[in-house]
């Protein structure tokens, strides 16, 4: 299992490779990402990927709510601080 500081991290990798509209120094773990159009909404799934294979498994999307890719925060909160939010084993 990865650290908290190494699922930041490598949430902070992706948004800056995929996003031309910001610079390291300025992305903060609150930083709005969609409202600031840092990501676009079509970027999404890309992201789920990442996260799926941070945690090593699936999402159920149908369960995610408004405000789950706010930021890195939301993301860190949403699904991997001790939440199953979104969570589907991959043996149901």
């Amino acid at each position: 299992m990865k650290t908290e500081s190494e699922i930041r991290q490598a949430l902070r990798e992706w948004v800056l490779k995929n996003s031309s509209k910001i610079e390291s120094n300025e992305l903060a773990n609150d930083t709005p990402l969609i409202e600031q159009r840092i990501i676009k909404s079509v970027q999404i799934m890309d992201l789920i990927l990442l996260i799926e294979r941070l945690r090593d498994c699936s999402i159920e999307v149908d369960s995610l709510k408004p405000g789950t890719f706010r930021n890195i925060d939301a993301i860190y909160n949403n699904f991997f601080a001790g939440g199953d939010n979104g969570h589907r084993t991959t043996d149901a």
